[in-house]
């Protein structure tokens, strides 16, 4: 790795060399605020001073502030309970910027959000943009140090009107538009006006005494963002093959706020940071996936040999690893919206030809000839917010032929991200509808298609023509050779009979259910044996599933030697015992392995690399955090140095690595390794883009499932697809 210089968002510090004395009581008092403190944070010594103290009691405390009626005692940060010190120093950081007049928010595990207003960057109409910080007191398990974490994390929207000029200028508007808000309080404490701005649920403000609803402003949610049309996520570049860089924004984010807030006496005065700013990654910190990790396998070269390429974008131009087993006679039509009608001569040239040479036709991507199907089972529609009824009874009315496999290629006006949750489920219940008749389906947005082809149309900043649908293409070709039971490419690794489980989950807004998928793989080359979805309280379904498969992998492949799990979230006592026990019944003594995989790129650490201009850190790089959890940079920045923005710039995934059927086992170095090679490859088998992706299928594919499964008629995933389908890509 050359010029290689990593460091990551952390600012090592030092607890206090003497002791702090921190006051404490039994009982609450009404006329002081005090912390209460369940068991978990008593200091170690408390008993010093309250022998009786149980378990079960509460305590309180004033921290340092002495007060009449507290008991004090001497408190040594570097050998004391790190959850009392964390707190205290929470309550520090917090002080240290209320005070300041700036807005923080405590974060779901206590730590300190802080907002500051975004004033270079224009937002929309009647709204202000807010950059949100998390200062989070860490204990490194790596150096067995404290440390500061500081992460950059999503903007937040505030309105700009309060909530009652809100409603009053928006009729038919009322307050279930409203999830959390921003609450200013004045209060007068002498000759001084002070003003408190705190964050809260709107639903909480009606537990409290005089709220002025002229001083309480709705941050941008989903149901306010969908009622002001428009989107609350980050906006995405306007090209979307244009990549933003995350890293040099993030690093520049941080630093900013470490040089105006983190850098100076004040803080220090706080917490002693160190004067080197961010911390260096250690040497015996830093890992490397294996040298062929990355590679992938796709179509024969001229010579009968498989291409070997580590870029998917580059490598299916040698055609897919494998194509769809017992089709051959494949015919494609169009649903489509009336006025687009002679688009369709136009996409289906591209599509069976070449667009642009290349592009070079669906047979290149699949190796099996796709034919258009006559005009007569093109499906036009005329109602283009509710075309359900349209679509449905021309497919009911279709003559369709006995043993030809058909492809529908859908260009919708609703896509699956459209703001209205009625006409996403239209767009659902339409890909529902297809594949109850066994016809596969791709589908584009139709506006979105068409400003890419548009834009095709200009030239670049060099002059060349634009051929950005190209990409396009690509994508729906490898997506449609999946679907349709084919392989566009699979890891390069000997085959190794393996029972992975990947368990992803995905929480619908509109009903506030968590639904979790699961993808079943048999061996380590990525392919899937079965697909499944589950509500998120179904632990014993879960379980009963992975029993179902060590059966079926045994019928095949003799009992495996172990069972790997990739996991959204760590998994609790109550999710991982149904499994232990269905594999206890099946007389199966096996170590299992947990590695649970953000489901979002982790945020809160992050390395850098400033040994490149771009911050980006080599692709199978990772760091070693302490306590079995590591940091795996997954990009296509390679040694070659064939990184293209266009690539796009993955933070890294955060892993956690257990094996909860034996907590004594030492996970040896090299089980580790295996491990999170693992992770690494199965994130290079995406069959719905070309495009690297960070995150592994074992993940993003039950997630996907999860998604739009509980759309379906009685949540149910049509039976005769079969359960090894791709149909959700």
């Amino acid at each position: 790795m050359r010029n290689e210089s990593l460091f990551l968002n952390t600012l090592a510090f030092e607890f206090p060399s003497e002791t702090k004395t921190f006051y404490f009581t039994l009982t609450d008092r009404e006329d002081v605020l005090l912390t209460k403190l369940s068991h978990q944070l008593f200091p170690n010594n408390i008993r010093k001073i309250f022998p009786e103290l149980s378990n079960g009691e509460n305590l309180y405390t004033s921290f340092t502030r002495k007060l009449e009626g507290l008991t004090s005692l001497e408190i040594n940060f570097a050998t004391e309970n790190f959850a009392l010190v964390k707190r205290y120093f929470n309550r520090e950081i917090k002080h240290y910027f209320t005070t300041r007049d700036i807005l923080v928010e405590p974060t779901f595990i206590k730590d300190n959000q802080v907002w500051l207003r975004n004033t270079t960057e224009k937002p929309p109409a009647n709204c202000a943009i807010y950059d949100r910080f998390t200062v989070k007191v860490n204990f490194n398990q790596f150096t067995n140090t404290p440390e500061l974490v500081l992460s950059y994390d999503r903007k937040a929207k505030v309105y700009s009107n309060s909530v009652n000029a809100f409603l009053a200028a928006n009729e038919g508007a009322t307050a279930e538009l409203f999830n959390r808000v921003v609450h200013v309080q004045y209060f007068q404490k002498g000759d001084r006006k002070i003003t408190k701005r705190s964050v809260t649920k709107y639903d909480f403000l009606k537990e409290k005494e005089d709220v002025d609803y002229n001083n309480v402003y709705p941050i941008i949610g989903h149901k306010l963002a969908a009622y002001l049309g428009f989107n609350d996520e980050e906006e995405e570049p306007a090209n979307q093959l244009q990549s933003k860089n995350r890293y040099t924004k993030y690093h520049n984010k941080i630093n900013g706020f470490y040089n105006k807030f983190i850098n100076n006496t004040d803080f220090r005065k706080l917490i002693q940071i160190s004067n080197n700013g961010f911390d260096k990654a250690r040497p015996l910190q830093i890992g490397k996936t294996s040298a062929k990790s990355n590679q992938l396998v796709f179509g024969k070269t001229s010579d009968g040999k498989n291409a070997i390429d580590v870029k998917p974008q580059r490598g299916v131009n040698n055609g897919p690893f494998s194509q769809p087993r017992r089709k051959n006679n494949i015919q494609m039509f169009f649903i489509v919206p009336e006025g687009y009608k002679k688009l369709t001569n136009d996409l289906s040239t591209y599509l069976i030809k070449n667009y642009k040479n290349l592009f070079k036709g669906l047979i290149h991507y699949t190796a099996v000839p796709i034919t258009l199907a006559s005009k007569t089972f093109n499906i036009p529609f005329t109602d283009y917010a509710n075309p359900l009824a349209e679509i449905e009874k021309a497919l009911e009315n279709n003559n369709w032929v006995e043993g030809v496999k058909y492809l529908a290629i859908y260009l919708t006006p609703i896509g699956k991200h459209a703001i209205d949750k009625e006409q996403r489920k239209i767009y659902y219940k339409v890909k529902e509808k297809l594949l109850n008749l066994d016809i596969t389906s791709q589908c584009i947005e139709t506006d979105k298609m068409l400003k890419v082809i548009e834009e095709d149309k200009k030239v670049d900043e060099y002059g060349r023509s634009k051929s950005n649908f190209a990409y396009t293409l690509q994508n729906m070709a490898i997506a449609i050779n999946a679907k349709l039971g084919g392989i566009p490419w699979r890891i390069n690794v000997p085959d190794h009979k393996e029972l992975v489980v990947g368990v992803g989950a995905f929480r619908h807004e509109d009903t506030k259910i968590q639904y979790l998928g699961s993808a079943f793989s048999f061996d380590n080359t990525g392919a899937f044996n079965s697909f499944d979805y589950f509500h998120h309280d179904q632990t014993a379904e879960l379980a009963g599933s992975i029993e179902e498969a060590v059966i079926r992998y045994a019928n095949v492949n003799d009992k495996p030697g172990r069972l790997i799990i990739h996991f959204y979230k760590e998994m609790s006592e109550e999710e991982i015992k149904p499994i232990e026990n269905a594999l206890h019944n099946l007389g199966l003594d096996i170590p299992v392995f947990v590695v649970t995989i953000n489901k979002t790129e982790s945020e809160d650490f992050v390395i850098f690399d400033t040994g490149w201009k771009e911050l980006m850190p080599y692709s199978g790089r990772y760091i070693n955090l302490g306590n079995k959890t590591y940091l795996l940079c997954n990009n296509t920045r390679y040694d070659d140095d064939s990184h293209r923005p266009t690539d796009g710039f993955p933070f890294p995934v955060k892993l956690k690595i257990d094996c909860p059927s034996d907590n004594t086992l030492q996970i040896d170095t090299k089980t580790i390794e295996e491990l999170i090679d693992q992770v690494y490859q199965f994130s290079r088998i995406y069959w719905k883009s070309v495009k690297q992706q960070n995150l592994p299928v074992t993940i993003k594919y039950p997630e996907m499932v999860a998604q739009i499964a509980p759309h379906f008629n009685a949540g149910n995933i049509p039976p005769n697809i079969g359960n090894d389908n791709l149909w959700f890509l």
